[in-house]
């Protein structure tokens, strides 16, 4: 992928909750997936990616973490490494989240970018806002804003729809970028979860739905 693809597609991991951590500890993941979509944009080139992290929160609400996984975007970049950080609690039954992530491609340092977030939770329905003041090193702001309101269909099996809206300085030149997708996630035995999940965008090139299938493992250490 060119740089100017990198640009648009590149960084931030979306899926980070905003709600208050429900323990504190430290836990880990581990997962296998038929693609890794990154805001409707497969960062694998369609390929399986194997990804893990590691996660401590304390019961004041301040927590960090750590991601990788695979990638195959061009530039000799073989993965992305994300570190983050941030404070969640509750006011009532309104969940806040508020951090900073660091994302790193090694063999890919000019796609390295650093975001801020705040998000918040109600109802079921959470919503987070991303920005950045140097997408990719391009000196370009960049906003990224999702929503998801998961649907418990049964005690085990849960369907979330989510969509997001990529904006800002970054995406003069090009087309701003709608992503949206749903997931049927099954809670297995063992701390096994089995997600199938179907995304897309607007983006001129790779609208087309993706399906993807994973199976993901989470442990406390």
């Amino acid at each position: 992928m060119k740089m100017k693809q990198i640009v648009v597609c590149a960084a931030l991991m979306s899926a980070a909750c905003v709600s208050a951590p429900a323990f504190a500890g430290a836990t880990g993941n581990a997962g296998v997936f038929s693609d890794y979509i990154f805001r409707g944009i497969s960062q694998t080139g369609g390929a399986a990616a194997v990804q893990g992290g590691l996660d401590y929160s304390s019961e004041s609400g301040l927590y960090a973490g750590t991601w990788i996984s695979n990638i195959n975007f061009g530039a000799g970049t073989q993965y992305e490494t994300d570190f983050y950080g941030g404070f969640a609690g509750k006011v009532g039954e309104f969940g806040y989240d508020v951090g900073v992530i660091q994302y790193y491609y090694r063999g890919a340092t000019p796609a390295n970018t650093t975001e801020f977030y705040a998000g918040g939770s109600l109802a079921g329905l959470s919503a987070k806002l991303f920005y950045t003041n140097d997408l990719a090193s391009t000196k370009d702001s960049a906003f990224y804003v999702t929503a998801n309101y998961p649907i418990a269909l049964s005690k085990t099996l849960t369907l979330t729809p989510a969509v997001g809206y990529a904006f800002g300085d970054a995406y003069d030149s090009t087309k701003e970028v709608l992503d949206y997708g749903v997931t049927l996630s099954k809670a297995l035995n063992e701390g096994f979860t089995f997600s199938f999940g179907l995304t897309g965008t607007d983006r001129d090139g790779t609208n087309d739905e993706t399906l993807v299938i994973g199976l993901k493992k989470s442990f406390d250490l």
